[in-house]
């Protein structure tokens, strides 16, 4: 019988079978359908080699087991595309989860293997050739192809949702396909099909099936980039589960070769844990996660084995060190809605524990804590697309002139229902993702539009004072950035002032000191905000060009609580005074307060007794009455 071809098929799909289960897998969508593809594949070359049998014997085996043994035949071929399809439409989400899609092609394919199973069937057999004919093979030679080409079509429209290698895999796995096809049909003696099969899912293991390529390659356990496929999958499905998160110390003072030994150690541990899968987290983390069918058995059995960890990880690893460990505990998944927000959770509470903090269970409120950060920074994003960034002003008042000579320009957001979001909501949520640089120059410009299309200084006021953030301190390019605003609103920068906190310059030093300066040789000045709130204040003083130093509310508070504070106060604006510089006294609440700060010194005030920080219409009307501007 001419089958050798497919007994080396058969061979190969043994030897995936074998390599594929001896490895322990996740779970994931894509390894089920692959496995059952090796299946389907290695029933499919089976009846081949039967079929070829039957043929050949036919005279000495009854008619009904040939026809039987060939159709079932063609129908796994059918069956063997429609994995293919299966496969690749499972990257495509929205197709995968798409239940009309996925009703229409199980009808194709059970209408497909009915019709084949009924229509007439024909053989051939002289010599070495040996083949099925008629319109049950027709019609096989016309779905499977659709169902490959169809895969092929998929790679090219939906392409964008699949990564660069797995559309390339996939592609070439339906060429073999559709090329060993071609062959046999050309050449009917060689019966390619099984083998072209075979070889494709060879290909598809060795790139991206093969269980390894889920595993981190120091610790022999799930990566990270596995655990975010994994959580994906879960939370698409629905699937409740709990996790405990081991949280190390990122930077061990130790050499590669003992953190490989310890890393080892502690995966190999934590591996034991046989009903939880282990993933290796960035840096040293570690994630245990229990997906049981009886959900309760795992609450219980998680809770047992996390006082178990606890107490290993009091003992030491590699015979003498101990690892500095913390702990999180998410009973239920359910506190997040997806992969992103679960993760977020155990970041930001992995970051948020203390130094006495050892272990923390993490609850509803947790998620609902980050899901109001992410509906924030929602917001933040429409609110630079849709121009929902407002600026208010609060004014400065001058002691030694007796009028408003400058303000505050403080940013505020509108949400999408027309409330106001105010700076503490939004700004630390905006530093968190990023968004703070854009906020910082949509502030800058509209400050700068303002200060010219209103006229500000013909109404008496000399300068805004803008904040810069930490992170646009940082920035190498801030200088350049502010200057082109600046030309573009047709601003002078004497007409900006720019306000630093002591924080800014605690990383990047040098890269504010450039900025400064190049802004400086603009004309642009500097204040010093919140001071009295940081550490080494008088360096910052010394250190940093500016011209103006703001005492934060706090401090202008603790002056009229504390005697303490009352004299280190009187000190430092002797100080400031005698090098020269302006002092601005923030958070003045009422008269008393007023002669206190004039009594001592200070040049401006800025507080709630003059006024609020007001939207650009009201801090008009206002200069127009306390300036006395016509």
């Amino acid at each position: 019988m001419p089958v050798h071809v497919q007994t080396c098929g058969l061979v190969l799909d043994i030897l995936l079978i074998y390599f594929f289960l001896r490895h322990e897998t996740v779970g994931l969508f894509s390894e089920r359908i692959f496995r059952m593809s090796l299946v389907v594949n290695t029933v499919c070359v089976v009846l081949d080699i039967l079929s070829v049998a039957a043929i050949v014997f036919r005279d000495f085996v009854p008619g009904i087991l040939v026809h039987g043994v060939c159709k079932l035949y063609l129908v796994s071929l059918i069956g063997c595309s429609y994995m293919g399809f299966l496969y690749t439409s499972n990257d495509i989400r929205h197709l995968r989860e798409d239940e009309t899609f996925n009703r229409v092609i199980r009808i194709i394919l059970g209408l497909g293997a009915f019709f084949v199973l009924m229509l007439p069937i024909d053989y051939y057999h002289e010599g070495n050739v040996v083949y099925s004919h008629g319109l049950a093979t027709g019609l096989t030679y016309v779905i499977a192809p659709a169902f490959i080409i169809g895969s092929l079509v998929l790679t090219f429209t939906h392409g964008k949702y699949m990564n660069a290698s797995r559309r390339n895999i996939i592609r070439a796995w339906m060429a073999l396909e559709i090329l060993a096809a071609t062959i046999q049909f050309i050449f009917p003696q060689l019966l390619l099909v099984g083998f072209g099969s075979a070889m494709g899912l060879f290909i598809l293991y060795c790139e991206l099936e093969s269980p390894e390529v889920y595993l981190d390659r120091t610790t022999g356990i799930f990566s990270f980039d596995t655990l975010v496929i994994y959580l994906k999958q879960m939370f698409a499905e629905g699937r409740k589960f709990v996790g405990i998160m081991v949280c190390t110390n990122d930077e061990w003072k130790m050499d590669n070769e003992q953190e490989s030994r310890i890393l080892l150690e502690i995966s190999e541990y934590l591996h034991s844990f046989g009903s939880a899968k282990l993933f290796r987290c960035s840096g040293n983390d570690f994630m245990l996660i229990y997906d049981g069918e009886e959900y309760e058995k795992s609450q219980i059995e998680s809770a047992i084995n996390l006082d178990v960890i606890k107490a290993r990880f009091g003992q030491p690893f590699d015979g003498t060190m101990m690892i500095d460990a913390k702990f999180l505990y998410i009973p239920d998944a359910r506190i997040a809605t997806d992969c992103d927000e679960y993760l977020e959770i155990c970041r930001i509470n992995k970051d948020e524990m203390d130094r006495n903090e050892i272990s923390r269970l993490l609850d509803e409120e947790s998620g609902s804590h980050i899901r109001q950060q992410r509906q924030i920074r929602s917001e933040i994003v429409e609110a630079l697309a849709e121009n929902r960034v407002q600026v208010h002003f609060q004014p400065i008042y001058s002691i030694e002139e007796q009028k408003f000579v400058s303000a505050e320009a403080l940013a505020r957001i509108i949400s999408s229902e027309g409330k106001l979001i105010m700076p503490g909501l939004f700004i630390p949520v905006a530093e968190e993702y990023g968004l703070i640089d854009q906020i910082g120059e949509r502030v800058f410009e509209i400050t700068c539009r303002t200060f010219r299309e209103k006229a500000l200084k013909d109404m008496g006021i000399r300068y805004l004072e803008v904040n810069l953030s930490v992170a646009q301190c940082e920035n190498s390019r801030l200088s350049d950035i502010y200057n082109r605003i600046m030309e573009q609103e047709e601003v002078e920068p004497t007409s900006i002032n720019l306000e630093i906190t002591e924080s800014s310059t605690l990383h990047y030093r040098n890269i504010l000191l450039e900025n400064m300066n190049a802004l400086g040789r603009l004309g642009c000045s500097f204040s010093l905000d919140d001071f009295g709130t940081g550490e080494s204040n008088l360096n910052y003083i010394v250190d940093m060009p500016v011209q103006i130093v703001k005492f934060d509310r706090s401090m202008v508070q603790d002056y009229f609580v504390n005697d303490r504070a009352k004299t280190v106060m009187r000190a430092t604006v002797a100080m400031i005074k005698e090098i020269g510089l302006k002092i601005v006294a923030e958070g003045v609440e009422t008269k008393e307060q007023l002669d206190a700060m004039e009594e001592l010194g200070v040049d401006y005030i800025q507080g709630y007794y003059f006024s609020k920080p007001l939207a650009e219409k009201d801090f008009l009307s206002f200069l127009e009455v306390k300036n006395k501007v016509a």
